[in-house]
């Protein structure tokens, strides 16, 4: 899939929130190219007005940077209206320079659908008190193409320990 990539320099890395359990979030990205049709934060649109869901994505290019030098206190959510694993990280590598970048004692939840997730093991062992959730869900075939059009298969998702 297409997807317009927009680059912006964000102004701070932690956001708070009101998301039960959490006191912050951090997004690198808004915008999601899985596309999913149940995503709850398509209300992003509201704001960034650069097409239908999953046809663009926000790249806070400067975020590796910002989470260096802010310390939070309190549960931090990854990516409340993004998949910090979808498939543009894997060129970019976004996600885990932020990782690399924040302090080890954050309390750090991730919740995606990607088995690009494996990929910073080395990084996730680094933290203190870390959650990293995997979405699966039992959609397949027509259905899946349709709900969820970009993501990985089930199947995909399945194996991942």
């Amino acid at each position: 899939m297409n997807v317009k990539m927009i680059k912006i320099k964000a102004k701070k890395a932690f956001t708070p929130t009101k998301i039960p359990g959490a006191s912050f979030v951090i997004n690198q990205y808004v915008g999601c190219q899985h596309a999913c049709l149940y995503c709850y934060a398509k209300f992003m649109c509201k704001w960034y007005n650069y097409g239908k869901w999953g046809s663009w994505i926000v790249v806070k290019e400067n975020l590796p940077e910002l989470v260096k030098n802010e310390n939070v206190k309190g549960e931090v959510y990854m990516s409340s209206v993004s998949d910090p694993y979808q498939p543009i990280e894997k060129e970019i590598e976004l996600t885990r320079r932020v990782l690399e970048n924040m302090n080890k004692k954050t309390k750090l939840e991730i919740l995606t659908k990607s088995d690009l997730v494996l990929r910073d093991m080395d990084v996730f062992k680094e933290f203190r008190d870390i959650g990293v959730g995997l979405t699966i869900n039992s959609f397949n075939g027509k259905i899946k193409k349709e709900i969820e059009p970009f993501s990985l298969s089930n199947e995909k998702r399945e194996f991942m320990p």
